[in-house]
């Protein structure tokens, strides 16, 4: 499985390797049935980047974007994912910033991987797609000890993938299961290739926080 997740959490708390790729503290952040372009301007993407594309590895860096944060985009089936390598994740933040633009709509289905490397700890947040709610799970918890009800099934689904790749523990290697487990469940492909070569293209996100 070379487009596997896993990759990623095995390399959840190396530091960001910059260019021309990317490979530690790399963020997903994906919307089943979402465009790609709209993903990207809820997370206030510049136009010019989603319009006219340009290869991570091949985009010129100047002090106009040293403030911005810079993702891949692409998709994967009926998902659309951005992935940061900063150690974070601009969703997550936005979200307890209160930015109601990244808020999941009734019926979409979006899940977030977030190392957080800075502070810890990391989470998982999936929105199984029902009522909009999102579900936060720290790695190696059950999404299920949460108060939360799960009506649709999906969550109980996704907590059955965690625990078969052993994600569901304390242990060593959680990162790389939980990554394994929510790229199996919800069938996410990335091309680790293309990651790690920055051949896919780039977007620039406003920081949360700047």
């Amino acid at each position: 499985m070379n487009d596997s997740l896993r990759w990623f959490g095995e390399h959840c708390y190396d530091p960001p390797t910059g260019h021309p790729g990317m490979r530690g503290g790399v963020s997903l952040t994906a919307v089943r049935g979402l465009p790609v372009a709209e993903l990207l301007r809820r997370l206030s993407a510049r136009e010019d980047e989603i319009t006219a594309p340009v290869r991570y590895r091949d985009f010129g860096f100047t002090a106009d974007t040293a403030s911005l944060r810079s993702c891949m985009y692409g998709t994967s089936g009926e998902w659309s994912y951005v992935l940061e390598g900063s150690g974070s994740a601009t969703w997550y933040e936005r979200w307890f910033n209160d930015d109601s633009a990244v808020k999941p709509l009734p019926g979409e289905e979006m899940v977030c991987l977030n190392p957080n490397i800075a502070v810890q700890p990391c989470w998982l947040a999936y929105a199984p797609g029902a009522d909009g709610k999102v579900w936060f799970t720290e790695f190696g918890d059950s999404p299920l000890n949460s108060r939360k009800v799960d009506t649709t099934g999906k969550v109980a689904a996704l907590d059955a993938a965690l625990v078969a790749t052993g994600a569901v523990n304390r242990g060593p290697g959680v990162p790389a299961a939980v990554w394994q487990a929510v790229g199996d469940c919800l069938g996410i492909r990335v091309p680790r290739v293309d990651v790690e070569e920055g051949n896919l293209p780039i977007a620039l996100l406003e920081d949360p926080y700047a």
